[in-house]
């Protein structure tokens, strides 16, 4: 892309141009390739302002930023020089202009609660069995992420897969302004963003916006939360799905062994929340086209991203599932290792629910009861969140069972003195905490009782 053209479809003034084209976008300095347009946006504690120099070092050909920065954009960097007084907006109306270049491109949308990522990435795969397929990088699924995933696309594109998380009313609605999507997924309703969005229903009616009025297809969770009231406000009748769609055997930490449609294929994703993910891909997949049988060679050993209940073994078998926290996901996961046929010890390690605003207190204590009904022999509970659930657990199953800090450090020395070889550990809690930091020290700790 020309700098005219990004001038005229963000809607800035071009300052300083330069006849350099725009092949990539970035809006961290350090993602800056050759090619670069970066956008100097503001933050809570920085300002792209700060790093052109940083950006143009590390290949950027044109830089917007907002008006009143142009005098310190043109003294700090030679390259060329965009202006807007909103450059988020600039960013937004970029990538809308993009989208629309190609409308060619069937697109697909992805929202929910919980499970958006893992039903984007079988999505994508079944796609790209079907042809050129551009999708949202890893969990970029902001509105920034949106865009940036958007600017992807290309003439030989010929699907779009693309993950939507909205933490605040509004957002909805300016993400499907950019992205236009062809085909809408809702994977389900739950409590996560609580505290900005105020009620369950009010995300109920903000992702149901994902289905607006030009939508070709939708599709939703048959198990979502106020699927009724969703369907009212969708312009199509959406298409329900569960796991009663296929056929499934539960290979426990080796996943599940699927038939769909008389063509057997296995995932290796663990616990029936991400079986149904799956499943909703492959629905979506067989709208576009797919036979049976791409879809079995599209998603044979599928794994989610790490972080979504992604096992890891050695002497020790961990369940990674430190990407987030909700309510429904943390109840889903330890029931299902609660059933699971173990020779070990189960150990949960459990990080606190955030933004769940005024059902905090209410979802850590459910999430105490389903420890106290679980088979795990001992739990570790780290967050002030969770100092109620201890003491039900306390209670409930002995002092001996469980344990409470507010301190990370002392939590990992409490997990390293006490797992040892052969045992299964859930790591959960919500992205903010980075549960994951715990598994040096699982592996370091079992290393030397071994």
């Amino acid at each position: 892309m020309k700098i005219p053209s990004a001038s005229q479809y963000s809607g800035a003034t071009i300052v300083r141009s330069s006849d350099r084209s725009i092949t990539h976008y970035a809006l961290d300095s350090r993602r800056c390739v050759p090619g670069s347009l970066f956008f100097a946006l503001r933050g809570k504690n920085s300002s792209g302002i700060e790093y052109l120099k940083e950006a143009e070092n590390n290949g950027a050909v044109a830089v917007l930023v907002h008006t009143e920065d142009i005098q310190r954009a043109l003294s700090d960097s030679s390259c060329a020089v965009l202006a807007s007084d909103d450059v988020f907006q600039a960013l937004m109306n970029l990538a809308t202009a993009y989208r629309a270049l190609f409308p060619h491109v069937r697109t697909i949308g992805i929202t929910g609660s919980t499970g958006k990522s893992t039903t984007k990435e079988a999505v994508g795969k079944i796609a790209s069995a079907l042809g050129p397929t551009t999708m949202t990088n890893g969990n970029l699924n902001s509105e920034y992420g949106l865009a940036l995933s958007i600017m992807n696309l290309n003439s030989d594109t010929k699907y779009g897969v693309f993950e939507l998380g909205i933490d605040h009313p509004g957002e909805m609605e300016r993400m499907t302004q950019m992205l236009n999507p062809s085909i809408g997924v809702l994977t389900n309703i739950g409590n996560a963003h609580l505290e900005s969005m105020g009620s369950r229903e009010v995300i109920a009616r903000e992702k149901a916006k994902i289905f607006h009025p030009q939508i070709e297809a939708g599709f939703i969770s048959r198990h979502s939360m106020y699927g009724s009231l969703i369907q009212t406000l969708s312009p199509v009748k959406l298409i329900r799905y569960s796991t009663r769609d296929v056929s499934a055997i539960d290979l426990g930490l080796d996943g599940w062994q699927i038939s769909y449609q008389g063509v057997s294929f296995r995932i290796k994703a663990v616990g029936k929340h991400l079986l149904e993910d799956v499943v909703g891909a492959i629905r979506v997949g067989s709208y576009l086209g797919a036979r049976p049988v791409d879809i079995a060679h599209a998603l044979e050993d599928f794994e989610p991203l790490i972080g979504r209940s992604t096992v890891q073994t050695s002497r020790v078998t961990i369940i990674n599932d430190t990407y987030n926290a909700s309510l429904d996901s943390t109840k889903s996961i330890i029931r299902y290792l609660s059933r699971l046929s173990w020779r070990g010890r189960k150990n949960a390690v459990l990080g606190p629910m955030k933004e769940l605003g005024t059902e905090s207190r209410q979802a850590h204590l459910e999430i105490a009861r389903a420890l106290v009904q679980s088979t795990f022999t001992k739990n570790f509970l780290y967050g002030r969140e969770m100092e109620e659930a201890y003491q039900t657990i306390k209670r409930e199953k002995g002092k001996e069972r469980v344990s409470f800090t507010q301190d990370f450090e002392e939590l990992e020395v409490m997990v390293k003195d006490e797992v040892t070889v052969g045992d299964l550990v859930l790591l959960k809690g919500s992205r903010v905490v980075q549960m994951e930091r715990l598994i040096p020290t699982i592996e370091e700790g079992v290393a030397l009782h071994g």
